[in-house]
């Protein structure tokens, strides 16, 4: 069967000037994007394209195969993370304007405090003289530094006059996804480009903006919903969560509109601490798979806000379960840093194969040469077992070289050979097998999704931390969010009557959390004792 947009969706689609859309988890955001971009490009000539920008890898090539697969000619449009466009739409091609000179570029993840340019770290703000003089110089010796793509794309698009000619010339549109994960710069950039004549779509959730640690808020969303010259629309059906699980996780922010008859949330109380709660799930987990007809433990996750409840939590559970822990380049944002995490993820999942991961990387029919060589280097590297994968590290570089061009960076390489020879790292992109439930933290459970979730650390002083400042307590509460819509059938709050202080390395009475307390959630939940 065919799927038909909803009348949310259609609006959105149909609408021809500047849009922001605010998209709840599960609402067919990507779905609409697709349908959107389908709409937009039969009315381009050849020669211009959209440009759609993700901010993971993962995103992107999940966008880029959906809209190949809807649209019989993606055109010459642009799929890709936000550095990556900033890197090949505009400073390679227009630096030359700003050197003089044509040069090959090299892509800088971390400046060394002995060099002349680790005063670029003292220039943060707005685009100074001394900022621009050292990103510039920079350029002259083929040095682009990730960090400052923004600033150094800015710099071009504001002093060669060719290069914003070029993005209007190729481009209509400039689609962002996840924009409440924009910056300062990233802002900027597209409304420049908004300004200077291309359409603007932003689509973003006000409430899923957890990464205020990397200075990107969702005010920028907000205030796009302010301008006059932008439509805000809205996609508020869940088509993911349970209906209970949607509306309990809107009361949070006072957008729920009904209280649901089936309640899928429940607030569980436990007397004792994490160990407690632990035995507690292992004493209910067969019945509750059974009640929400769920045949597999990897369908099941228990989200902590911190890695020391993941500790004790993993100590205390007896259910086979597997721990999904940080590693070098799970911290790692470079464009090859996010393609070597990807990669490795795909080389151990079970359910996708060689040819799957290449038709990814390209099209076969629009890249044929490259999609041959890919497809060739995945054939070997996915063959390798886990304890001599390290084997495949050159196979791995030489895929790398064709997906990520000249943005290979030294660290991310580094990065790539400490998880590959170290066993016990690279375990952490092995899914959980079909017995094991998955262990990790809120922020590491992002953008995944969960049949059945055990939401811990609802807890006074640590979700909020009453001690932080507006910011950080609306953070914890988008992370509370994430937690409750990463459950598609049931989540479980459960909270304890003790809790684990890792500092002290004690247990203490515990407090429930203020966000337990938010006007309307009582009435949207059950609250058991187990």
């Amino acid at each position: 069967m065919i799927r038909q947009p909803t009348d949310e969706q259609n609006r959105i689609i149909s609408h021809t000037g500047n849009i922001v859309v605010t998209a709840k988890p599960g609402s067919g955001k990507t779905y609409t994007i697709v349908e959107k971009i389908a709409d937009i490009l039969p009315g381009l000539p050849a020669h211009k394209g959209v440009i759609a920008i993700s901010f993971t890898n993962k995103a992107s090539d999940e966008l880029k195969k959906r809209c190949k697969y809807r649209c019989s000619d993606t055109k010459q449009s642009f799929f890709g993370t936000i550095d990556k466009f900033y890197i090949s739409q505009v400073i390679i091609p227009f630096a030359s304007h700003v050197t003089g000179k044509t040069t090959d570029f090299e892509i800088i993840d971390t400046v060394s405090e002995e060099s002349r340019f680790a005063a670029l770290s003292k220039c943060e703000g707005e685009l100074s003289s001394t900022k621009t003089a050292l990103l510039v110089e920079g350029l002259c010796e083929g040095k682009i530094f990730l960090k400052y793509t923004g600033e150094t794309a800015m710099y071009l698009l504001e002093n060669v006059p060719g290069a914003l000619y070029y993005i209007k010339a190729r481009y209509s549109h400039i689609i962002i996804d996840e924009y409440q994960d924009c910056g300062d710069i990233q802002d900027k950039i597209f409304l420049k480009l908004v300004e200077n004549g291309l359409i603007g779509i932003a689509v973003g959730d006000i409430n899923q903006a957890i990464y205020g640690f990397t200075n990107r808020f969702p005010k920028y969303l907000i205030a796009l919903i302010g301008r006059t010259d932008f439509t805000h629309f809205e996609l508020t059906r869940n088509h993911r969560c349970h209906p209970g699980i949607s509306e309990y996780s809107l009361c949070l922010f006072n957008a729920s509109k009904t209280i649901p008859e089936d309640k899928r949330v429940f607030l569980v109380r436990v007397a004792g601490d994490e160990r407690n709660i632990a035995a507690a799930i292992d004493a209910r987990i067969d019945a509750i798979k059974e009640k929400y007809d769920v045949s597999n433990n990897n369908q099941i996750a228990v989200l902590c806000r911190s890695n020391s409840t993941v500790s004790i939590t993993s100590n205390a559970l007896r259910t086979p379960h597997k721990i999904f822990e940080e590693t070098v380049l799970d911290r790692d944002n470079s464009e090859s840093g996010r393609f070597f995490r990807e990669l490795l993820s795909s080389c151990f999942d079970k359910n996708t194969f060689a040819v799957d991961y290449a038709e990814q990387l390209f099209s076969e029919e629009f890249e044929p040469t490259k999609y041959r060589s890919a497809l060739l280097l995945c054939q070997r590297v996915f063959t390798y077992p886990l304890d001599t994968f390290y084997e495949a590290e050159s196979d791995i570089k030489e895929l790398a070289k064709l997906v990520c061009a000249q943005k290979i960076t030294a660290a991310s390489v580094n990065n790539l050979q400490s998880v590959i020879r170290d066993t016990q790292q690279l375990k952490n992109y092995i899914p959980a097998l079909d017995d094991e439930i998955n262990l990790m933290t809120l922020h590491k459970s992002k953008g995944l999704e969960f049949n059945i979730v055990f939401h811990m650390d609802l807890y006074k002083w640590i979700m909020p931390n009453e001690y932080g400042d507006e910011t950080s307590i609306l953070q914890d509460l988008n992370l509370h969010y994430v937690g409750i819509t990463r459950a598609k059938d049931v989540c479980y709050i459960m909270n304890g009557s003790r809790r684990y202080r890792k500092r002290q390395n004690d247990f203490i009475s515990a407090e429930p959390s203020p966000f337990l307390n938010r006007p309307g959630l009582v009435e949207r939940r059950y609250d058991v004792c187990w």
